[in-house]
């Protein structure tokens, strides 16, 4: 169950982001987004663990994200 959903502002972030919590026992999977979503980036990451300890650890190494409201929404795609 994902319990947040994290918009990314690149494709090279989510990976970077996804990498480093699945290194530290975060499941996560990367997302497209809709183009119609309003959302510059068109990558988001749905992460299953506690989503404040995730961001902790995304501030501690530097990565830009911002917290998605509400988890997922139809316009989520694979």
């Amino acid at each position: 169950m994902t319990n947040c959903i994290l918009d990314m502002p690149s494709y090279t972030y989510a990976v970077k982001a996804q990498r480093l919590l699945r290194a530290r026992g975060y499941p996560c999977t990367i997302k497209r987004r809709e183009k119609s979503s309003g959302s510059s980036c068109g990558f988001s990451l749905a992460v299953s663990r506690d989503c404040s300890k995730a961001a902790e650890v995304l501030d501690m190494y530097g990565i830009p994200y911002s917290i998605r409201n509400g988890g997922v929404t139809e316009d989520d795609k694979l």
